[in-house]
């Protein structure tokens, strides 16, 4: 996988696992993989897998500290322009659909327990 690889860009968009990862990072959050995992109730070696494909393909990136990862969107790299208008259009179409709705409220709500140093842009479920 490369960043600057159409192919591999739009392979990172082709899961519906990823798409809920990006939507839950779409408005500016920086989340812990403790709340991703939380949120969307899928083990955490599957959602590390998820975002280490969405690592190298420049969608996100990831922060750490001693201990934690904390994932948001890339502001920058090869074909940022295309990834950001893709996670736009994916956004628009899909967040009055389930899953994706009810990630939303689940993220609000799991965030706010979470004891980490995320940062949780709210979002209103449609």
């Amino acid at each position: 996988m490369a960043k600057d690889n159409l192919n591999d860009v739009l392979f990172a968009f082709s899961e519906e696992i990823r798409l809920r990862i990006l939507m839950l990072l779409s408005h500016g959050s920086m989340i812990c993989v403790k709340c991703i995992v939380g949120t969307l109730g899928v083990p955490q070696p599957t959602i590390s897998r998820h975002l280490a494909l969405l690592r190298r393909t420049g969608i996100v990136e990831v922060k750490k500290d001693k201990q934690h990862c904390y994932y948001s969107l890339r502001k920058d790299g090869p074909m940022l322009s295309l990834k950001n208008a893709l996670v736009d259009v994916f956004q628009g179409a899909l967040k009055d659909k389930d899953p994706f709705k009810k990630d939303w409220a689940k993220l609000n709500k799991v965030g706010s327990l979470c004891v980490e140093d995320c940062k949780i842009r709210p979002v209103k479920a449609a």
